[in-house]
């Protein structure tokens, strides 16, 4: 190496920032230019999202005389049945254990505003389900059933580019 080379011409591995710092650095200034503009402040988006998170309890009349696209729609979207607001009131409990039980996790959404600005249950469900093949419960048993039902077949030419296909598609 020459011997004039400026200190701090070439970087070592270590000084390099990573892609996440980069992304960090970008939607900081992201931040900041949304919050120069219109007044988008880290604050107002945590108060915005714990908001989406509540459930209110209260349910207001819609007044469905001055709109005329809420004419249209049907009579249920802007009101609440007896069983939508018990369903309410479930979510509602579920939400507040589960906020004690798991405090730093991200509020659920189980219930947001709909068209006519009336909250509705937000259905959605995980289940867990059973295979009817308990062979395939296990990574052992998982390797068994690709041992024995697929078959491998190599390729002609390993390095060169597929060309054309073989027809075993139905």
């Amino acid at each position: 190496m020459s011997d004039n080379v400026e200190e701090g011409e070439f970087e070592s591995y270590d000084s390099q920032t990573t892609l996440t710092e980069i992304d960090e650095q970008v939607s900081h200034e992201l931040l900041k230019d949304a919050k120069d503009r219109i007044g988008i402040t880290p604050e107002l988006i945590r108060k915005t999202q714990q908001e989406l998170g509540l459930i209110k309890l209260c349910w207001p009349e819609v007044d469905l005389r001055n709109d005329l696209y809420l004419k249209t729609l049907p009579k249920s979207y802007c009101t609440v049945s007896g069983k939508e607001k018990v369903l309410a009131w479930y979510a509602e409990n579920f939400r507040r254990q589960f906020h004690v039980k798991y405090p730093d996790r991200k509020p659920l959404l189980l219930v947001c505003k709909n068209e006519c600005g009336v909250q509705k249950f937000v259905s959605t469900a995980i289940r867990r389900s059973t295979l009817p093949y308990p062979e395939l419960y296990t990574w052992q048993g998982c390797g068994k059933f690709v041992s024995d039902y697929i078959e491998y077949v190599p390729l002609d030419k390993p390095l060169s580019m597929v060309s054309s296909h073989r027809k075993t598609c139905v």
